[in-house]
């Protein structure tokens, strides 16, 4: 099939023999060599075909470029010199092997031609139509892939102004060994490079043009002032595109962008907050360059782990707790005491309490007030304690003359204000309590096997709790009604945790797993497999990062948003009974049954 490049004709299709278009009689064939078989793309001031070379025997593939200059005399001429201009720097720029080179650029019939080398593959619009939305993992990817690419474009002084999905196309996938090209880095190529402006040192020509797709333009560039932080701010709107198969349209209200609410999975907090920067509207928030954008990402790669300091308790540690400034530990013993330590400091392990005040069981829970004043203790003895970390005198005791559980006490958790404490014991309950008045709010009783571990939320509005029952369920908070229930796991739920945006909880369980599910959805995420019992687990509170301790004494590492495992650790020549981050994100805490805490840092900061 041949197509008519006349942009008036009616009726453009004509058989493949036809040398002159049969509707209006214009030559098909363009500058005698370069055949239209079919449109592909089209914009305000150009429309784009697939067509064949004629001239060289292998009959090649190209494409045309088509631009319909302005009507007014003054306009024809700037444009006309802009796509002289903009020709040059396509020609230097068609030297990379992810972009396109120019074949040749001309006049004839009054309209303007670019002949580009055709890029075989699917544009990301296409994919993500057959493929539905990307998950973190693929945007990452995509990222580490375009980024480079738009470095070299900004480096030869060229702003793009058109990055969007339909400019991205992905090379077909061919097997080279047992690598496909889906992960090699120059797997993406960049098209669309007749909006590309110059920022060299000519002086501008009459007003700036603006050129772009609205729904991807930043807005000092609808005023015709576009800068290389233009083409990040298109990449953002680009990746929240392919991350919630929505149009950017839909995605901004206002001035505000509400991309999350469309997300069928929640990405990390980490990710979240590399494509808002990509998308604030003020230039100077905005990344400036694509290795800033670079940089930032590598902080979402897996690192090495490292210990830097030991306490020894002597007694098997049953678990560990942080204060809120990160400045004191608070352990758990199976010979019934509460230590405190200080990172850095020689002289730690100082006891709370003594024979008349402390516990007569093992410390099964401990947790700190959000202010850091008081630290609140749960026991095998079945009670809990508050403390006055000021004094070190025990403040109170929970509940009336009788225990407030009927069995062990395995857990505790304080919501985000520190006026609700929840416990979970031996026997099967959950408890609610006023931690002001020192009052029981309530009794949660659906489960039907031992509660191992509760967690609450950080918005404040669920709490966990996972059994040996073998199920995890969801309550709210502070009615303490039942949501729902997840099951799945084949042995008992040893720990459970929230990821810092509330999105994600996370189950360790005697069946070797680490469960992610999806709050709102109830769906499981990814089933992420260790090689012993999970004991405990623990959410980065900034990172894309879950942990998990084993019974064999090794942490395991993943990214939770991409189930990838990462590099891991043995920690402990016993089984890890605690593992909690400290607030500031760079250092692990890790409680063994060995008798020892260790404090765990990466080998170069986040």
């Amino acid at each position: 099939m041949n197509h008519c490049l006349n942009p008036t004709c009616k009726q453009p299709k004509n058989p493949d023999g036809n040398k002159f278009c049969q509707t209006c009689g214009s030559k098909l064939l363009l500058r005698n060599h370069y055949r239209a078989l079919k449109p592909i793309g089209s914009s305000t001031y150009s429309r784009t075909f697939l067509a064949v070379d004629e001239d060289i025997p292998s009959k090649p593939f190209c494409v045309i470029k088509q631009f319909f200059p302005p009507q007014t005399v003054s306009e024809a001429q700037k444009a006309a010199e802009l796509f002289q201009r903009e020709a040059v720097q396509l020609d230097r720029l068609g030297q990379h092997p992810q972009i396109p080179r120019l074949l040749a650029y001309f006049e004839q019939d009054k309209h303007q031609y670019l002949i580009q080398e055709f890029m075989e593959g699917k544009t990301l619009g296409e994919e993500l139509k057959q493929s539905g939305a990307f998950s973190e993992n693929q945007i990452y990817t995509f990222l580490k892939q375009i980024l480079p690419l738009l470095h070299f474009v900004h480096s030869n002084q060229v702003i793009h102004r058109d990055i969007k999905p339909a400019n991205i196309i992905r090379r077909p996938p061919v097997t080279e060994g047992d690598i496909s090209s889906q992960t090699r880095s120059d797997s993406l190529l960049l098209v669309g490079f007749s909006a590309v402006k110059s920022v060299s040192n000519h002086p501008p020509i009459g007003n700036a043009t603006i050129i772009g797709s609205p729904e991807y333009t930043a807005s000092e560039q609808l005023i015709g002032k576009p800068t290389f932080a233009s083409d990040l701010y298109s990449l953002g709107v680009t990746c929240i595109e392919l991350l919630t198969q929505t149009s950017p349209f839909n995605l901004r209200h206002g001035n505000q962008w509400e991309w999350r609410q469309y997300l069928s999975r929640p990405v990390s907090t980490a990710l979240g907050n590399i494509l808002d920067k990509l998308l604030q509207d003020k230039v100077s928030q905005r990344y400036q360059s694509a290795q800033e954008v670079l940089q930032d990402l590598e902080t979402l790669q897996p690192r090495e782990w490292k210990c830097f300091e030991t306490f020894t308790s002597g007694t098997r540690i049953r678990c560990v707790a942080v204060s809120p400034d990160s400045q004191i530990l608070a352990s758990g013993s199976e010979e019934n005491r509460i230590q405190l330590w200080y990172p850095g400091r020689v002289n730690s392990g100082e006891q709370l309490g003594n024979w008349l005040s402390g516990h007569s069981g093992w410390v099964q829970a401990l947790a700190f007030s959000p202010d850091g004043r008081l630290l609140i203790s749960g026991s095998c003895d079945r009670s809990l304690k508050v403390w006055d970390l000021g004094t070190g005198k025990l403040l109170r005791s929970l509940g009336d003359w009788f225990a407030p559980h009927n069995g062990w006490i395995n857990t505790i958790a304080l919501n985000p204000t520190g006026t609700i404490l929840a416990s979970g014991s031996t026997d099967t309950t959950i408890k609610l309590w006023n931690l002001r008045t020192g009052k029981q709010i309530t009794t949660l009783t659906d489960h039907q096997g031992t509660v191992e571990s509760i967690a609450i939320s950080p918005d404040g509005k669920l709490l966990a709790s996972g059994s040996g029952d073998r199920t995890i369920k969801l309550w709210e908070l502070p009615t303490g009604k039942a949501v729902t229930t997840f099951t799945g796991h084949e042995d008992m739920v040893r720990s459970v945790t929230f990821s810092p945006d509330s999105q994600i909880l996370a189950s360790g369980s005697r069946d070797h797993t680490i469960k992610l599910w999806q709050v709102n959805s109830g769906e499981l995420l990814a089933s992420l497999t260790h090689t012993d019992w999970i004991e405990t687990v623990a959410f980065s509170p900034q990172s894309p990062l879950v942990i998990g301790g084993t019974r064999n004494g090794a942490i395991g590492f993943w990214n939770p948003y991409t189930a990838e495992e990462l590099q891991g650790v043995q920690a402990h020549s016993a089984s890890i009974t605690s593992l909690v981050f400290m607030p500031n994100n760079k250092v692990i805490i890790s409680g063994s049954a060995d008798g020892s805490i260790k404090l765990w840092q990466v080998t170069s900061g986040f």
